[in-house]
């Protein structure tokens, strides 16, 4: 993309972030990025949706606002499962990153795909999934109480070692600012639209609209 350009677009883009760009627990399976893609298309409406787990969308409700939010004071610590790149558990309590949005890893048995800038298709949902588990490591993991989601899921912010996972999520390009629901990582999508590192080095569908158009249909 011609710089210029680039530098013109980059605000229309933060600012109207409904845009498409044009472009599961820890366990010791062996890294999902050394397994081979065949036929993944980033987004197909035609990709089966007939396994019995069934995974409610994963929308956060109106439970946030968008507002600058200060620290908060820890609730919950201890150690973490990791779910997908913005959902963890820690002694069963189910916790969804507040203010991030990463690709989906397992939704509806389905994982998102991105492209490449050599149009090579690879896992970002399971490569979001893999980013999270290396960031926190064996570290505890604090997080705040935000309250709930519509599906009962606790709302936080986290952090591991002193490092804020979410921010670290969009910076690396493994997730975007949710700033539909809050502008706290807006900064750090900035930063990684700019370096074009992550989902931001080549084309994919936004998680949101991803999940949108995978829904299981009844």
């Amino acid at each position: 993309m011609n710089t210029r350009k680039f530098a013109f677009i980059l605000p229309l883009l933060i600012l109207n972030y409904s845009f498409h760009v044009s472009a599961q627990e820890i366990d010791d399976e062996p890294d999902p990025f050394d397994i081979p893609i065949t036929d993944s298309p980033i987004q197909s409406d035609e990709i089966p949706m007939d396994l019995e787990e069934d995974y409610r969308e994963d929308t956060l409700g109106d439970e946030r606002t968008n507002k600058k939010e200060k620290k908060k004071k820890i609730y919950i610590k201890g150690k973490a499962t990791v779910v997908d790149g913005d959902t963890i558990t820690i002694n069963n309590t189910k916790i969804r990153f507040s203010g991030i949005d990463a690709p989906e890893s397992y939704f509806y048995g389905m994982t998102q795909y991105c492209e490449k800038p050599n149009g090579k298709i690879w896992a970002c949902g399971k490569k979001a999934t893999a980013a999270l588990k290396k960031l926190i490591g064996k570290n505890d993991v604090e997080c705040s109480d935000e309250g709930n989601d519509r599906y009962g899921r606790t709302l936080s912010i986290c952090y591991a070692n002193g490092v804020d996972l979410q921010s670290e999520m969009v910076r690396s390009g493994m997730a975007v600012a949710y700033i539909k629901y809050s502008t706290r990582y807006e900064n750090e999508m900035i930063e990684a639209m700019t370096n074009r590192v992550g989902i931001w080095s080549g084309d994919f569908l936004d998680p949101e609209d991803w999940r949108r158009q995978n829904r299981k249909r009844d």
